[in-house]
């Protein structure tokens, strides 16, 4: 894998961890074991390795849409959705959307635009899966898919940030529980 990748993997990580805003080109250099010139010779500035990392999130989602497109709707859409997120649960991670969220007043005009595409596209995702799940009988609720995709997303990513503590359970919970009210009559 290039350095390019590496260091979009490991702000990956670091977002996930910390946040957009809780690590510099010196912790990841010093993670890489290189120089921040090395850094600054792939992103000049934060803001581009911002940039960056929104357009391999976008890519992400992309793939991710692709693979559900290919499940039956309503439920194993719902769960494949749902279910990509188990690697932040596993390293006790917030999602990396939400992350460049919360720090999003900080950044540049352009920064912020990018991050508020990367969470419309995640939004769009999962209220398609949601639409699709209810014209196909399986999903059940009252509101415009739209409004219930923010509600099952603010859900969801607030679980993974309050799994960041223990008991460790509040994912797995509000995973049940979300199954549980979309999915009975």
């Amino acid at each position: 894998m290039s350095t390019y990748d590496n260091l979009l993997d490991l702000a990956d990580t670091l977002i996930q961890e910390n946040g957009y805003a809780g690590f510099s080109y010196a912790d990841l250099a010093e993670r890489m074991g290189i120089r921040k010139a090395s850094i600054h010779h792939h992103f000049p500035s934060k803001t581009d390795l911002g940039l960056a990392y929104c357009d391999k999130k976008m890519a992400a989602f992309h793939k991710l849409k692709s693979q559900i497109d290919t499940l039956p709707a309503g439920k194993a859409q719902l769960l494949a959705y749902l279910e990509a997120f188990s690697d932040c649960v596993e390293k006790k991670q917030m999602c990396g959307v939400y992350a460049m969220l919360s720090d999003s007043n900080l950044f540049t005009p352009e920064l912020q635009s990018a991050v508020s595409q990367l969470a419309q596209a995640e939004l769009r995702i999962l209220s398609d899966i949601l639409e699709n799940g209810r014209k196909a009988g399986q999903l059940h609720f009252q509101v415009p898919a739209e409004d219930m995709a923010v509600i099952v997303c603010n859900a969801f990513k607030g679980a993974l940030m309050l799994n960041r503590t223990p008991p460790h359970e509040i994912h797995a919970r509000t995973k049940e529980a979300l199954l549980r009210m979309l999915t009975t009559d």
